[in-house]
């Protein structure tokens, strides 16, 4: 049934359908793109898929670039990551870098490097080793962070209550960081390994007894100096 919905879409979109791939079986690149871009990996260079719709699954030795407006993968990239859309769902491992911006973003998986994610509203489980640099309005932080999180709330500028948007804290911080936002919540199941500074409307509850917190007082996340 998936691939008859798969060639129906492509028989629409006429020659909007495309896969190509080159290269040696050393450094073979595959490229997909389309209304649908919709494959099963096995490479051992680079991979790009773009589309409305895009499921990148599989193994690919170097980088993976996603663009669309749907976008899911469960792949195990050897290079670093890049994914952009209305909405991204990755789940599986990356060893390099990874760069993700979509207006809602859920991420599950081991992240062997930096992790940079913007977005309106952000879930992070799973494991990143690397620094997190975060952007979003709503943000779920649930996952291991082994590096320095950097974490900055926004929001519409037309809303002065939650114009810095709002960030849960849930997961394991063995470094620490910096989180700004207007609202901050500390859940019972986060664990911080080193000085974490917050700046929020008000002093969450919870946490380490001697993180430093500052009144946010009206202004904005991303115009504070760190």
């Amino acid at each position: 049934m998936q691939k008859l919905i798969l060639l129906a879409s492509c028989a629409v979109a006429v020659s909007a359908c495309t896969y190509s791939s080159h290269g040696s079986a050393e450094n073979r690149s595959v490229a997909s793109s389309g209304m649908v871009a919709s494959r099963h990996v096995d490479v051992t260079g680079n991979a790009e898929f773009s589309g409305m719709i895009v499921n990148a699954n599989g193994t690919v030795g170097r980088d993976l670039d996603l663009s669309g407006a749907s976008v899911t993968s469960d792949a195990s990239v050897g290079g670093d990551l890049t994914a952009s859309g209305a909405s991204v769902r990755f789940t599986g491992s990356v060893a390099g870098n990874s760069e993700i911006a979509a207006a809602t973003t859920w991420l599950d998986a081991d992240f062997g490097g930096n992790l940079d994610v913007a977005g309106a509203r952000v879930t992070i489980d799973g494991r990143v080793d690397g620094r997190l640099e975060l952007h979003g309005a709503h943000m779920s932080l649930k996952g291991d962070f082994l590096g320095p999180i950097n974490v900055i709330g926004e929001g519409r500028q037309t809303n002065d209550r939650d114009h810095n948007g709002r960030a849960i804290l849930s997961g394991n911080f063995a470094e620490g960081g910096f989180v700004c936002a207007t609202y901050v919540n500390i859940r019972d199941s986060a664990r911080f390994g080193a000085p974490l500074r917050i700046i929020a409307s008000e002093r969450p509850e919870g946490g380490p007894s001697n993180f430093d917190f500052e009144l946010l007082n009206g202004r904005d996340c991303s115009r504070i100096e760190i």
